[in-house]
């Protein structure tokens, strides 16, 4: 049988023939897409055709990454053509990444057939979007732990219990830490390491005999050419001469050194050289299965380098390292061998504790290095491979939008008491997949709980003891496609006895009888393709087709984030446009959610606050009012760019009846409750899009304004225009840096003395062509004038409990930073100092660096590792804290410089 073809034909360009495979839900997405060679485009119209056909097919339809695309078939000519409400042919406009064109048909007899194309590679047009992506990959990768485990992973390897899960990160930081141990140790055990005495037999002098054994006697009366005469009256008699052997088997005792603790240290050194080898090829493995072959034109680059480039910018800088880790380690190898010359056994768990490891301190030392290695459990790159499993964009905005919530509810006071993995039960036929990440979050403050569902199963019967989901589907009846005929056909043919939201919020308090359902979903498109496209399902299906199960439960509303937009600012859109004074129930809202901006942190507190942050206690919290244009700083807004369609002003949000003042616990110290809390208040707050008057209509007066202002901004520029040479432009974009911002985002030379991949050669050539383009560099540049709209933080209290010093400096940090609280520039670029460690801390150790994502490490200007490797954050500005602390003065030293703060 020939294999079903599906010919894509563009409007202007060649068509490229796919192979349509039976539907398969095990392969690995990686192993697929890295194969694909196919292309396809965001903004070329598209149609197509369908090439071997055997036999006639009926009720074919369409899909593009699970989304239905409205088709016209011929069942002649095999010819399709799309003709989608919002796109109309250009059906892969707001595809990411990889997309997959699914196929559902049915045959003459009937049967109903699945086919999956490739994955294939989407091109895109060079701009905004694609930074974008990249900072929200970013923002993934630092939060993955948490989404995997529901707690972050610790960076130090102090304390380290059996089975604990770790990070690729600590076990190559242990690994340092050993060789060190073994490097520090190699004068001892060459010249006064452990031994024990064996018997030896060898043939020498009769002079050196000092005692007489079975063997001598065997070895004298069987060599007796080697006896002498002798004129004294000792030794053997025969008749009246006296004998003397003159070389005889002797047995002494010598040394050796092949005792259990040896075969330890040397066994121990020998197993981790091969993990080390292990685990590179493991990266190097992992790296190659991902497609990283660049393509591009002059307006076009394959979108899903945006998604892995730092994932594996990452996990390259990580392979650096694990390579000279077993240069480092063969070494050791061949150096311990020589000294150490024993039979070595395999060491494979904790050796045993024996009188040698407990009382000689060197020995001690490489024992409980073996404590800590086999404490770590098995190697796992499960953290590189959750960010290497987003091939489709949508899944990545996901998992996003599922971070962003979990910090906004961190930042809001409430703590992760709780996390788990469930896995629903689901037919075998249903192509619903459970989350490879943890997909229930318990978080609680005080007496109210917020349970988060990711991916949850709604089914069509009581479910609740199971997964704690008091909802159900209250009808058979399914929300019809546009080409999918009648709804009493849908219900005939594809029933499916279960919904699965994106992302469902339970909120209970001890204030209430009973829960509070909000329903949300994340959709990677423009908020006209939601309205158009999505609403009117997503409503259908979560607003009028579900019902909690018990009566004192409710459905509170549905969320819709959208995560493509053509400006910085993101908002909320109320789906009812045309709402009186009176507050509709449930609630429906659109909320924008992007990366656009650099510094968005305020602004998305309050969306998400004004969206899912309202029934977390009762009565309800009052909605509140985006941050000022004015309050983000200059230097993170980028020029705005005219909306691709014009929406009416509308409320961001619905002002429930609330009394004047919110409670006490709604008010825990974060970002979103500083940032409006100078602002008047107001009696149903909106943000109106402000008109200009003049004789142009003021859209398009805007939009040419702002065009200009970009034109002729540098900072916007590509990096092309610098004319670096081939390898240094290829690092740069590698590690996130395509525009002059970028490179100098506060137009400083140390913007480029701390970028690792410039050298002095380099930082001086790109210094002269910036002049060129009249972009000066400033020494030490001053803070630019900033709206001071956040009052005095409160600084937390330190950390209680008997806490080591290193864990106490970093626990106070962490709340420091979690509290909003601020360093400006020039005492941020005092604290990067060696002087002012000294001053402060008396110690050599730079209390702090500045931190750049993808750039930036944790060693010191020695090489060695000495920062933690988690970023804080002050005010925007991203260091790493040193973790060289030290019983003694230095616990009164911080605790006096902490108090200090204000």
């Amino acid at each position: 049988m020939n294999e079903l073809i599906l010919r894509l034909l563009p409007d202007h360009g060649d068509p490229q023939d796919l192979v349509l495979l039976d539907h398969q839900t095990e392969n690995s997405i990686l192993d697929t897409a890295k194969l694909s060679t196919s292309f396809v485009f965001c903004d070329h119209k598209y149609h197509a055709q369908l090439v071997n056909l055997n036999e006639p097919i009926e009720n074919l339809r369409f899909f593009v990454n699970g989304e239905p695309v409205r088709i016209n078939y011929s069942s002649d000519s095999g010819d399709i053509t799309f003709f989608d409400e919002s796109f109309g042919a250009r059906i892969f406009q707001e595809c990411y990444g990889f997309v997959q064109i699914t196929v559902i048909y049915n045959d003459a007899s009937g049967n109903q057939h699945f086919r999956d194309t490739e994955y294939i590679q989407v091109m895109v047009r060079k701009g905004r979007q694609n930074d974008s992506v990249r900072r929200i990959t970013e923002y993934v990768y630092t939060q993955n732990a948490e989404l995997l485990y529901g707690k972050s992973l610790p960076r130090e390897t102090a304390g380290l219990r059996e089975n604990a899960k770790k990070t690729l990160e600590s076990r190559i930081l242990l690994l340092e830490r050993i060789a060190v141990v073994y490097e520090e140790n190699y004068r001892y055990f060459k010249i006064n390491c452990r031994f024990k005495t064996i018997p030896h037999e060898r043939v020498d002098h009769f002079e050196k005999l000092q005692y007489v054994s079975n063997n001598t006697l065997q070895y004298i009366a069987q060599h007796p050419e080697e006896l002498q005469p002798v004129h004294y009256s000792t030794g053997i008699k025969v008749g009246r001469n006296f004998y003397q052997p003159n070389k005889t088997l002797i047995t002494d005792s010598v040394k050796s050194f092949d005792i259990y603790e040896n075969q330890v240290v040397v066994g121990f050194l020998m197993h981790l050289n091969t993990e080390i080898k292990r685990i590179e090829q493991e990266l190097i493995s992992i790296t190659a299965s991902v497609p990283q072959q660049v393509f591009e034109t002059d307006d076009y680059i394959t979108s899903s380098y945006f998604i892995y480039a730092n994932t594996i910018a990452a996990l390259k800088i990580i392979l650096t390292d694990v390579e000279k880790l077993r240069q480092k380690y063969e070494h050791l190898c061949i150096s311990y061998s020589a000294i150490l010359p024993i039979k070595t056994i395999p060491i494979t768990g904790i050796p045993r504790f024996t009188h040698l490891f407990k009382s000689v301190q060197q020995y001690h030392q490489i024992y409980q290095c073996a404590i800590s290695w086999f404490s770590m459990g098995a190697f796992s790159l499960s953290e590189e491979n959750f960010m290497l499993s987003f091939i489709k964009m949508s899944a990545l905005y996901e998992v996003y939008v599922l971070a962003k919530m979990i910090a906004f509810f961190k930042s809001a006071g409430f703590e992760v008491a709780d996390t788990n993995r469930l896995l629903y039960p689901v037919s075998a036929s249903s192509r619903f997949r459970n989350a490879h990440c943890n997909n229930v979050y318990v978080l609680r403050k005080g007496s109210s709980t917020v349970t988060l569902y990711y991916q949850p199963v709604i089914y069509s019967t009581d479910m609740s003891s199971f997964s704690g989901v008091g909802l159900y589907r209250n009808t058979a009846i399914s929300f019809p496609d546009a080409d999918a005929g009648s709804i009493i056909q849908r219900r005939t043919q594809d029933y499916n006895p279960m919904y699965t939201p994106d992302f469902l919020l339970k909120y209970e308090s001890e204030d209430t009888e009973g829960a509070r359902y909000l329903i949300a979903d994340a959709k990677f498109s423009t908020v006209k393709t939601v309205k158009t496209h999505q609403v009117a399902k997503l409503a259908y299906k979560y607003l009028f087709s579900i019902s909690p199960i018990s009566a004192s439960d409710s459905v509170v509303g549905l969320c819709v984030f959208n995560g493509q937009s053509n400006v910085d600012d993101d908002k909320m859109h109320n789906i009812y446009d045309f709402e009186l004074a009176n507050t509709i129930s449930p609630k429906a809202e659109i909320v924008t959610l992007t990366e656009n901006s650099i510094d968005n942190r305020a602004l998305h507190e309050v969306l998400l606050h004004n969206s899912i942050g309202l029934y977390v206690s009762y009565p309800p919290r009052r909605t509140m009012l985006l941050p000022q244009l004015g309050s983000i700083p200059e230097t993170s807004r980028r020029p705005q760019l005219e909306e691709e369609s014009h929406t009416p002003a509308v409320s961001i949000g619905n002002t429930p009846t609330a009394p004047a003042e919110p409670p006490a616990e709604l008010h825990a110290p974060s970002v979103h409750d500083s940032v409006v809390s100078d602002l008047p208040e107001v009696p149903n707050p909106s943000i109106e899009i402000p008109v200009e008057t003049g004789s142009s209509p003021p859209q398009k007066q805007a939009s040419k304004k702002k065009k200009g202002k970009t034109e002729n901004n540098p900072m916007l520029m590509n990096i092309a225009i610098l004319k670096l040479d081939k390898n240094t432009a290829t690092r740069l974009q590698e590690a996130g840096i395509t525009t002059i911002g970028d490179l100098v985002p506060n137009r400083s030379k140390h913007d480029l003395a701390d970028n690792p991949l410039l050298n002095r050669k380099l930082r001086r050539e790109i210094e002269a062509r910036l002049k060129a383009l009249k972009v000066t560099l400033s020494a030490n540049p001053k803070p630019k004038a900033q709206i001071k709209t956040t009052p005095i933080v409160q600084i937390p209290p330190l950390p209680q409990g008997d806490l080591k010093i290193g864990e106490f400096v970093r626990l106070a940090l962490l709340n420091l930073s979690a509290s909003g609280y601020e360093f400006n520039p020039e005492e941020i670029d005092e604290m990067c100092s060696s002087e002012w460690s000294v001053k402060t801390f008396h110690t050599k150790h730079t209390f702090m660096k500045r931190y750049t994502p993808g750039l930036s490490d944790n060693k010191g200007q020695d090489g060695y590792v000495r920062y933690w490797s988690e970023p804080f954050s002050f005010g925007g500005v991203q260091v790493l804290i040193s973790k060289e602390w030290f019983e003694g003065n230095q616990r009164n030293y911080f605790i006096s410089w902490y108090s200090s703060l204000s």
